[in-house]
């Protein structure tokens, strides 16, 4: 596992340098279009900056470094584990786990149980499957979405059922990224770094 002396080796996600930058995400998409700030991009279509390039870009472009954001680089992050399988949800919550032992991980068995678990633990990411009882992952995608307090959480779906338009369906529900079951865990390891 990384250290503090790691410090400049972390990436961040758009979100974590637009709210730094106190710009939308649209905002730093079109920095690294234009090739202002340098950026690679995960299997699933999802930038990453690393600590280094951003700090080049803040200096170049003359904007105020905050040291306490490069070294709260190790901060806990909470991820909310849902779905009704709990097979998947141990094993979701191990692999997290191995990415990151400081990492909160907190699991919820249906939509419901995660909607209240959320509203407590504002979670950095949640982690749903598709299809749940009670409340699933499409009604709970779009709670989370419209809800101000919850919009910014990074979602990412995860389904056994790909066909019938369910992953765009998720897409449409407001997900950052949809991945097939079985997961493939590398994929998976990139998407949540």
């Amino acid at each position: 596992m990384s250290n503090e002396a790691d410090g400049d080796r972390r990436f961040f996600t758009t979100s974590e340098v637009a709210r730094y930058c106190a710009v939308t995400n649209d905002g730093v998409l079109k920095w690294i279009k234009s090739g202002k700030l340098r950026a690679f991009s995960t299997p699933g279509g999802h930038y990453r900056i690393s600590a280094e390039d951003f700090r080049e870009f803040l200096q170049r472009y003359d904007m105020p470094i905050d040291e306490s954001f490069f070294r709260g680089t190790k901060r806990q992050r909470t991820v909310l584990v849902v779905d009704d399988e709990p097979d998947i949800r141990e094993i979701v919550s191990r692999v997290l786990q191995e990415l990151d032992d400081d990492m909160k991980i907190e699991e919820a068995a249906d939509g419901y149980e995660a909607g209240i678990k959320i509203g407590s633990l504002a979670p950095d990411l949640v982690i749903m499957d598709l299809m749940m009882p009670r409340v699933d992952g499409l009604s709970l995608c779009r709670s989370i979405r419209e809800n101000p307090e919850t919009r910014a959480v990074k979602v990412l779906a995860i389904t056994a059922f790909p066909e019938q338009d369910n992953v765009k369906k998720m897409y449409d529900a407001g997900a950052d990224l949809c991945l097939i079951k079985p997961l493939q865990l590398e994929h998976f390891k990139l998407e949540v770094v």
